[in-house]
């Protein structure tokens, strides 16, 4: 299937040039739910819940992406403000998981349990894939991975995956507010199967389209 990252202009070229993509931490996620989203009563029990989150950060990390690339909201919160890109990959089905959108957090109960103890992996592993549904417009995909081969920058540990078969880049497509050249896009990627284009505002509906007028990215 077909995925999207959303970066920044300078994020996105370095990852092109670098042939890699930096792996988020569990930590660092932008939803402060994520992984502790069931509704727990007792404070011990979500002081619980969130240091199995920070257990699961020290040697796991996750590489989100979105289905698709149209969404002005994705543009504006994670392409810069349309300043940056989206990069399309082609990735293995079975590689990635659907994020399940929900209305409600769930309980113990709601969940068929009586008590935290009973909680399984497969429980955990629905709450590692639930967020609000507030945030289905990201119509999030998610990957995880197991940390390895630090890079240190600028006083911190980063990781990162290789671009590779299972993860081909197949689509550069840069915001209607980018800046750089397109040659410099296209030197960067330097390959002729990859398909780079801007994209824009469509004219009829509240979404990003792609710009066929070249002149528009000299």
């Amino acid at each position: 299937m077909r995925l999207y990252r959303f970066m920044s202009a300078e994020n996105g070229l370095r990852s092109i040039r670098d042939r890699r993509l930096r792996i988020g931490r569990i930590e660092e996620l932008n939803d402060d739910f994520e992984f502790v989203g069931i509704a727990l009563k007792l404070k011990e029990e979500r002081v619980a819940f969130r240091q199995m989150r920070k257990h699961l950060n020290e040697a796991n990390g996750i590489l989100c992406m979105s289905e698709a690339w149209e969404s002005p909201l994705m543009w504006a919160h994670y392409g810069d403000s349309h300043k940056g890109m989206a990069l399309g990959f082609d990735v293995p089905d079975e590689a990635f998981y659907k994020v399940d959108y929900v209305k409600e957090r769930p309980t113990l109960a709601s969940m068929g349990l009586n008590n935290l103890d009973e909680i399984t992996a497969e429980d955990i592993k629905r709450l590692t894939r639930m967020k609000a549904s507030g945030w289905d417009y990201e119509k999030e995909y998610r990957s995880y991975q197991r940390l390895k081969d630090g890079v240190p920058i600028n006083g911190q540990t980063h990781y990162f995956i290789s671009m590779n078969p299972n993860l081909r880049l197949r689509e550069v497509i840069v915001g209607s507010r980018f800046k750089t050249a397109r040659q410099e896009v296209l030197d960067a990627v330097n390959d002729p199967s990859v398909d780079v284009f801007m994209a824009r505002g469509d004219f009829d509906q509240f979404k990003v389209v792609r710009q066929n007028q070249d002149s528009m990215w000299p």
